[in-house]
């Protein structure tokens, strides 16, 4: 806007000076001032668009970095809780699978957008049962617990605070649970209540 308004002051000054015939210095010095404001906005303009390109390229690289580190660090969790969850259940599979936002199409407008997010898949061993919604509060409680155990070894915290986190075990599985306690106690201090 104020180049454009600077641009339409220049073209009057030039419609005065055809007008007056002759150049007077005032309207020279108008002049000179205008056409260094107008020089000085376009640099600057310039300066803004490619510092704008340069944030688009630098906000892309970071959004794939980001994508190529949490789709590492979910392969690292996945290996680590199938390996809890066949410690606490003598075998069976286990993955966290990741669920991206998916937007209704036009002529779904009317329905709910589905939102993105963790999606946890199991499969017991000699159980036919597949999926988190099949098990039983006890299996929750022990997939949650390999689920936490998992999040600890990948990314080992100070220390961990565990309460009751075997009131669902039977005998079995607290030697199981036991063991996995001892794993993790390598790689972080446990607190257990």
């Amino acid at each position: 806007a104020e180049r454009e308004k600077l641009r339409r002051e220049i073209d009057r000054l030039k419609f005065r000076l055809e007008e007056a015939g002759r150049v007077d210095a005032a309207i020279l010095r108008e002049y000179e001032d205008a056409k260094m404001r107008d020089d000085f906005f376009e640099k600057e303009l310039g300066d803004l668009i490619a510092s704008a390109k340069r944030l688009r390229g630098a906000s892309k690289e970071l959004a794939e970095k980001i994508e190529g580190d949490f789709s590492r660090g979910i392969g690292k969790i996945n290996g680590e809780f199938e390996r809890f969850f066949q410690m606490m259940f003598g075998g069976g599979t286990a993955k966290l699978a990741v669920l991206k936002e998916r937007r209704p199409l036009a002529e779904e407008e009317d329905m709910p957008r589905q939102d993105g997010g963790v999606h946890i898949d199991v499969s017991l061993p000699r159980k036919k049962i597949r999926g988190l919604e099949m098990l039983s509060g006890g299996e929750r409680s022990l997939t949650a617990v390999a689920l936490l155990f998992a999040l600890a070894s990948v990314s080992p915290p100070p220390f961990l605070v565990l309460d009751e986190t075997d009131a669902a075990l039977d005998e079995a599985n607290s030697v199981r649970y036991a063991d996995m306690l001892k794993e993790l106690s390598r790689k972080a201090q446990i607190i257990t209540i």
